[in-house]
C-alpha cells in the first residue's frame, strides 16, 4: 500500500516514478490524453540481467489504472527494417495475464527517439509475429516527453 501511495504522490508528467532500487527504462505521456506509461527495472545482476520489470499506466495524477511486476521482457524487431541510415524501430514487451504491453521506439539505438508508441497485444505470439498491425490498442507518445534508458532496449 505504501508503495502505491508513494507512486501516486510523486507522479509527474514525463518522469519515471521508479521506486528504488528500480531504475527507469522508459516513460512517456500519451499524446491524445492526460495519461502516462512507465517501465522500470531492477538493477542488473552480475550476469547483466534484471530480475524484475514493472509497468505503470495512469491518468494524470490519479493512481495507476494498471500496475504489475514481471520477471522478464520480450524483445521485438517486428518493425525493424535494414536501412542505409542508422534509424530503426525496436520494441520491448512485458507480459501480464497473457496480454503483452509493449513499447516500440523509432530512432537511433543509443541515441535519439523520433517516435514512440504503446501497443497492447492479446498474446505473446501476436507480439512476436512478423506481421504488422496485430495489436489491439495503439497509443502515441508525445515526443518531447519520451525518456529511454537504452541499456535495457536491446535483445
Amino acid at each position: 500500500m505504501l508503495r502505491y501511495l508513494i507512486l501516486a504522490l510523486t507522479a509527474t508528467p514525463a518522469t519515471a516514478n521508479c521506486v528504488p532500487p528500480l531504475m527507469p527504462v522508459f516513460s512517456c505521456n500519451i499524446m491524445t490524453a492526460d495519461q502516462r506509461v512507465e517501465i522500470c527495472a531492477s538493477p542488473p545482476g552480475q550476469d547483466g540481467v534484471s530480475q524484475t520489470f514493472t509497468y505503470n499506466f495512469a491518468s494524470g495524477m490519479a493512481p495507476s489504472e494498471l500496475y504489475f511486476e514481471t520477471p522478464g521482457y520480450y524483445f521485438s524487431t517486428k518493425y525493424y527494417r535494414i536501412r542505409e541510415q542508422a534509424e530503426n524501430t525496436t520494441g520491448i514487451g512485458l507480459e501480464h495475464g497473457g496480454t503483452v504491453y509493449a513499447v516500440h521506439l523509432t530512432g537511433v539505438d543509443g541515441g535519439y527517439v523520433r517516435a514512440a508508441q504503446l501497443h497492447v497485444y492479446d498474446s505473446v505470439p501476436d507480439f512476436q509475429s512478423e506481421a504488422g498491425e496485430t495489436e489491439t490498442l495503439r497509443l502515441y507518445c508525445a515526443p518531447d516527453t519520451t525518456r529511454v534508458n537504452w541499456d535495457f532496449i536491446r535483445p
